[in-house]
């Protein structure tokens, strides 16, 4: 009897984990940038459901203390003369280059959706920033798509606005992904992480 109990544990167990492992991740990226709104919204689905988490984080919040952090670091690392850190820093970053490159190509980018609203109070200077602006997002997609799976076609749309300078976006994105090529990912990275560490 005891016997038949650890067998039923065990092949619970075993049947848990791959349920985690093979599990989808569902990450939906959200950002806005008009005179309303100025936030970037997260939104992640996983375990089928069961685990849902959001976060909102307010664009000049984010932006402000990014440009601090960078700011103060690098002032630090020229003041101290510690040149090999910000070296030691790149070769981490360089290493990191194949695990990223394994989770990207793993992962599915669905429904792209980048809307822009451009204005430089000008006809002729409009309509010319306006469609340089859609050709730079043409082309950024075009080099993404070599690297990750896009499901569906992105929708890039530039409305341009001939009355005032304006800049309005609206970006929303979701990325899935199974949690086993997310722990495998962060396993070649931690591995990466370690050879440099090594050298």
């Amino acid at each position: 009897m005891v016997v038949v109990i650890v067998c039923a544990f065990v092949l619970l167990l075993i049947a848990s984990l791959l349920l985690i492992i093979f599990s989808t991740v569902a990450v939906t990226v959200t950002m806005e940038h008009s005179s309303f709104v100025e936030e970037l919204r997260v939104d992640v689905k996983a375990l089928f459901g069961l685990f849902t988490y959001t976060t909102t984080i307010p664009l000049k919040e984010l932006l402000e203390g990014g440009e601090e952090v960078v700011e103060e670091k690098a002032s630090n690392k020229l003041r101290n003369g510690e040149i090999k850190d910000i070296l030691r820093v790149v070769n981490k970053t360089l290493s990191a280059r194949q695990s990223v490159l394994f989770f990207i190509g793993k992962a599915r980018v669905r429904d792209v959706q980048w809307e822009t609203n451009f204005g430089m109070g000008n006809a002729a200077s409009t309509a010319v920033g306006a469609e340089l602006l859609h050709n730079l997002k043409v082309a950024m997609f075009s080099l993404l798509s070599h690297y990750s799976n896009f499901l569906t076609v992105p929708q890039l749309i530039v409305t341009p606005i001939y009355e005032m300078k304006t800049i309005q976006t609206y970006i929303k994105c979701m990325i899935t992904f199974k949690l086993g090529h997310a722990m495998i990912a962060v396993i070649k990275l931690m591995k990466s992480q370690k050879n440099v560490q090594g050298t």
